[in-house]
């Protein structure tokens, strides 16, 4: 499986193939038509070339990947605080399987990263409704799910795929909404635990991501892995904590500080300290808590 999909060089080469063990079917994924539809299924063929081992290791028996396209999970207070970090760090690989949604996070240039999770078919209660080409999953524990960004041509046959997996799984139990899946085996992970119950190996946890950010902006990040949007925050925390430095420093014409200053310098530190480290560890915090970061040991 994994020489046919890596040789391929034209996702034509893969439509015909028919070979009943495949855990992908080509002839469904490969099926944009129109102007741009060259381009656009090239594209989905580095995606799944980047994302084949991952997929097929997360697969169960007897499932297969029916549409493979790509998109951002959005947050208005992360979008709001982050900027195109929210962008970055929010990009999913989104697979359709003949069970459920598959969500990997991925990089601008398609490699693999940490966050995976899932929404099972019976989760989704309705469409929330969406503009601006996004696409919302209202799951049955009242949260909405958002995706955006999603090629045009996808949009619809998305919605329809899903749309279609739904209506035909409503006779069976639901279940709450979207799941955590282990970023090391794939399992199902309820809750936060320090470590996965199938394989053992550990995860990272929000709340220590949060008061490391506290500590010091940008900590927290290195901490979760985002390393470049930690650093970015470092040297802002140290630009702007010299900024305070230098008011602490700046005499009056007397060469001393002015009568009251002292109380608005150190109030003045306190409110640095609020909107940097406060808003840092927060942000740092909810990312942190998004999913399901693998540590390192």
């Amino acid at each position: 499986m994994e020489a046919i999909l890596r040789s391929a060089s034209d996702p034509r080469d893969l439509v015909n193939v028919r070979q009943a063990n495949l855990p992908y079917r080509f002839d469904q994924i490969f099926s944009a038509e129109g102007f741009g539809a060259r381009r656009l299924e090239k594209r989905r063929l580095k995606l799944m070339q980047q994302i084949d081992e991952r997929v097929r290791s997360y697969l169960a028996e007897g499932e297969f990947v029916e549409f493979v396209s790509w998109g951002v999970e959005y947050s208005f207070f992360e979008s709001y605080f982050m900027g195109m970090w929210a962008y970055l760090l929010n990009r999913r690989a989104v697979i359709l399987t003949n069970r459920r949604i598959l969500l990997i996070q991925i990089s601008s240039r398609n490699r693999v990263l940490q966050l995976k999770s899932q929404i099972r078919y019976n989760a989704v209660a309705k469409f929330a409704r969406a503009t601006l080409g996004y696409i919302g999953l209202v799951t049955r524990d009242k949260k909405t799910h958002y995706l955006m960004r999603i090629p045009r041509k996808d949009r619809k046959q998305l919605r329809d795929r899903i749309a279609a997996h739904v209506d035909a799984v409503r006779s069976e139990a639901p279940v709450s909404g979207r799941e955590n899946l282990c970023p090391h085996c794939g399992h199902r992970v309820i809750g936060l635990p320090e470590r996965c119950s199938r394989c053992a190996k550990g995860f990272k946890s929000g709340a220590k991501a949060g008061w490391l950010s506290l500590v010091f902006p940008g900590l927290g990040d290195l901490y979760l892995g985002h390393h470049l949007l930690g650093l970015v925050e470092i040297l802002g925390a140290l630009f702007g904590w010299g900024l305070v430095a230098a008011a602490f420093l700046l005499p009056d014409e007397a060469g001393e500080v002015a009568e009251g200053g002292t109380t608005a310098l150190v109030l003045l530190s306190v409110i640095a300290f609020v909107l940097m480290h406060g808003t840092d560890a927060w942000v740092t915090r909810r990312m942190g808590l998004k999913g399901i970061y693998p540590d390192s040991e």
